[in-house]
């Protein structure tokens, strides 16, 4: 049982919370979600020594770890549930996706799905590149915004290698969407581009027609650079 697995490092946890972080926290993320206070160094510290006393779960159990996490209050079950799926990645088969999918739509907000995208739907999707355009049709019709926010970002890890020509249609094919949070994810993902390919992307965005904010932030380490 997944529960009984995670017992000892939810009373770790319990025992390293620390209330004013927490409404701290809370406050910072609109209130979506409840926390222990722990920061992100201890909280990966903290799990680091207990993977090492217990182990990853069995990937078979995978799914059941994920649905578990997400029951939980605190954000911090969430954050320990995509770093087990991350290291499970290279061992995985396809179905995974469905999973990453499920991670992305539920308990949604940038935090998860900005790690989610590059680091488990992103090497998935370059370890199966036969099923990925199915994927990403699938999420840029959908209208989530988590969805499509991931088909942006989904390359971010390998800038070298990025498929330009699909980077460049899926920022065009969102470039008229109202949300900040896709204007935001136009613009990173152009941002990183230009760190290998500046004259790409100024190439690009100075032939489309895209809010100020996703212009703003694709141009940033061009302008910096100067």
């Amino acid at each position: 049982m997944i529960e009984q697995y995670f017992a000892e490092l939810q009373t770790t946890f319990e025992k390293h919370a620390n209330p004013a972080t927490a409404a701290g926290a809370r406050a910072y993320m609109r209130n979506l979600s409840e926390y222990y206070g722990l920061t992100s160094p201890l909280r990966r510290k903290l799990t680091k020594e207990f993977i090492a006393k217990s182990g990853y779960p069995p990937y078979e159990q995978l799914e059941e770890m994920v649905r578990f996490a997400w029951e939980q209050p605190q954000r911090e079950w969430q954050y320990v549930a995509m770093e087990i799926v991350e290291k499970s990645v290279k061992k995985a088969d396809q179905s995974l996706l469905d999973l990453a999918e499920w991670m992305i739509t539920n308990k949604s907000w940038w935090d998860s799905v900005d790690f989610i995208a590059p680091n488990i739907a992103g090497v998935l999707f370059k370890r199966y590149p036969e099923i990925k355009m199915q994927y990403i049709e699938k999420w840029m019709q959908s209208e989530n915004l988590w969805l499509q926010r991931s088909c942006l970002l989904h390359q971010l890890r390998d800038t070298k290698t990025t498929d330009r020509a699909l980077l460049f249609n899926l920022c065009e094919r969102l470039s008229d969407h109202p949300d900040f949070f896709i204007r935001k994810a136009i613009g990173w993902s152009l941002r990183q581009y230009s760190k290998v390919f500046p004259e790409a992307v100024i190439d690009f965005v100075n032939s489309h027609k895209l809010s100020n904010l996703s212009r703003k932030e694709a141009l940033k380490v061009i302008t910096r650079n100067g």
